[in-house]
């Protein structure tokens, strides 16, 4: 299967995650939710771990490598991403994922050598003036504009998620990353759980059903998919294919969550997507 498509659906699946965090996060708090979703992919990948006949070894350097990603890439993220989330609507969250791409470009171009052509720079302020506009029409998406800067941030540390993997996913399984990945950062979300005010639980059938599926399927699966994509193309480009988040989430947020898409936040959206395609096309 195409590297591609390994990533197409990796993050079409994340796309989804934002409706099911949004069910989820009114029963719990954040970081309890994070918690939960790594503890289940945790189990589910020690399981596997535990039925495999051949165990691969990792190196010193490449092990914290690992960490720094699973700091960085999974729990620091996923944190964020939560309290973003419940903090802007379900539709907003995911359209701001859509300039993800050009994060990754601009931290490209500042960090990674990449060569700031025109193009490049002209999609990346487009993109900048989509995320603009969202900002100003958070109050009518019932979003803030704090839950806007976390989800832009967290745009910043999936970037370097991508650079810290990519350095490692030629000499090691997809599997092997994911599972140490995830049991790191389960373990690291532990101190923050003390962070958390409200350790109350209150499941319903509809949120217990989300956790399974953002632990087994968005948090398990995904990642694996995503790791094994990595192998075929570069960070950059596996970066640009997040353009794609935006469309799952939104729509599935409209079908499921009855949201109502404003004629702003539909146009910044717009803006975002036009952008990461305007600045990535002639590198495809």
């Amino acid at each position: 299967m195409s590297s591609y498509v390994i990533l197409l659906l990796a993050i079409v699946i994340w796309g989804s995650s934002v409706v099911a965090t949004r069910i989820t996060g009114f029963t719990m708090g954040p970081i309890m939710l994070a918690f939960l979703r790594m503890t289940i992919a945790s189990f589910i990948l020690l399981v596997i771990h535990l039925f495999q006949k051949e165990k691969e070894t990792v190196g010193k350097r490449d092990m914290f490598l690992i960490f720094l990603s699973a700091l960085i890439g999974v729990t620091i993220y996923y944190i964020i991403e939560n309290y973003g989330i419940m903090m802007t609507s379900a539709s907003t969250a995911a359209m701001i994922s859509g300039s993800y791409p050009a994060i990754a470009l601009l931290i490209g171009v500042l960090f990674f050598h990449e060569r700031p052509t025109a193009r490049k720079i002209i999609g990346i302020m487009i993109s900048l003036c989509g995320i603009a506009l969202l900002s100003v029409t958070s109050l009518d998406q019932q979003s803030s504009a704090a839950g806007i800067f976390l989800l832009v941030f967290d745009g910043i540390c999936w970037t370097l998620y991508n650079y810290i993997v990519q350095a490692i996913s030629d000499q090691y399984s997809a599997l092997c990353i994911s599972k140490y990945q995830t049991w790191m950062a389960a373990a690291m979300m532990v101190p923050f759980l003390l962070l958390e005010k409200n350790m109350s639980l209150t499941f319903t059938p509809a949120s217990a059903l989300c956790v399974l599926y953002l632990g087994a399927v968005c948090s398990c699966l995904a990642y694996i998919l995503y790791n094994a994509g990595l192998r075929g193309v570069s960070a950059f480009s596996a970066a640009v294919m997040l353009n794609l988040m935006p469309l799952s989430g939104t729509v599935l947020s409209a079908l499921i969550l009855h949201e109502t898409i404003g004629l702003k936040a539909l146009t910044g959206g717009i803006l975002i997507i036009a952008g990461v395609l305007i600045s990535t096309l002639n590198h495809r």
